[in-house]
C-alpha cells in the first residue's frame, strides 16, 4: 500500500511537532534511546526492548510500521520533535477503526526531556488527532504500577481506570493499570493543528467527525 501521504501529516502543538521520520531521523531517535529513558531497575514497557538496544533492529522495528500498514490494522507511530530534534515518540493504533471507533497509545521519551510535561503534550496531539481527525469513540492505554508518570499523564488527560492486569516483561508479573478515555469526556488542555490529514483519511479507515 502507498503510505506516503503519512509522511506530510503534522501535529503541532504549542512546543512540539509530532510527525512522520525520515532515514537520518531514525538515527538520532537511536541516539535518544542508547542515551537512556528508564533506569536500569525498572522496565516501563510491555516489551523490555531497551534491555538489548541494536541499531539495526530499531530501524527494521521502525520500517516494518510503514511496510505492514493497512487501513484495516495500523500503527502510526510518530517522532516528537522539540526545537527540531527527535526526543521520544508518540504512537496511536487501530484495528478495524472503521467498526470499533477505538484507538490505543503508547510513547517514550528521552530521560533528558522527562518532567517537563512533554509526554502530556504529545499525547494529548494523538488524542485530538483520535477524536477530532479520525472519529474515534474511545482511546485505550495503560501503565505499570511504577511507572507512576504514564499515569499521571493519563489522569491530567482524563482518562478512567477500567481495571488492572498482569503483565511480565523481564519475567516477573507486575500488576498493569488499563486506560480508557471515551470521546465525550475529552477536553484537549492544549492546542494542537493537524495539518495534512485529509489525504490520509482511507489510509485510517477513518469517519471524521463534522463540524
Amino acid at each position: 500500500m502507498n503510505v506516503a501521504s503519512l509522511w506530510e501529516l503534522r501535529l503541532v502543538t504549542p512546543r512540539l511537532v509530532l510527525r512522520l521520520p525520515h532515514d537520518d531521523e531514525l538515527d538520532k531517535l537511536f541516539a535518544v534511546a542508547e542515551a537512556g529513558i528508564h533506569p536500569r531497575d525498572e522496565m516501563p514497557f510491555a516489551v523490555p526492548w531497551t534491555d538489548d538496544l541494536h541499531y539495526e533492529e530499531f530501524v527494521a522495528f521502525h520500517r516494518a510500521y510503514w511496510t505492514g500498514w493497512t487501513p484495516e490494522k495500523w500503527t502510526c507511530n510518530f517522532l516528537t520533535f522539540l526545537d527540531g530534534e527527535p526526543i521520544g515518540t508518540q504512537g496511536l493504533s487501530a484495528e478495524n477503526l472503521a467498526a470499533k471507533r477505538e484507538v490505543s497509545t503508547d510513547s517514550w521519551i528521552g530521560a533528558p526531556f522527562q518532567g517537563k510535561g512533554y509526554g502530556t503534550e504529545q499525547r494529548a496531539a494523538v488524542l485530538e488527532l483520535a477524536f477530532r481527525g479520525l472519529g474515534a469513540r474511545a482511546a485505550t492505554s495503560g501503565a505499570l504500577v511504577h511507572n507512576i508518570a504514564s499515569q499521571k499523564v493519563s489522569e491530567k488527560l482524563g482518562y478512567a481506570v477500567t481495571g488492572m492486569s498482569e503483565i511480565a516483561p523481564r519475567g516477573e508479573p507486575v500488576p498493569h493499570y488499563d486506560y480508557r478515555l471515551e470521546a465525550a469526556d475529552w477536553r484537549s488542555p492544549i492546542s494542537v493543528e493537524i495539518v495534512a490529514l485529509a489525504s490520509c483519511l482511507p489510509l485510517f479507515g477513518a469517519f471524521p467527525r463534522s463540524g
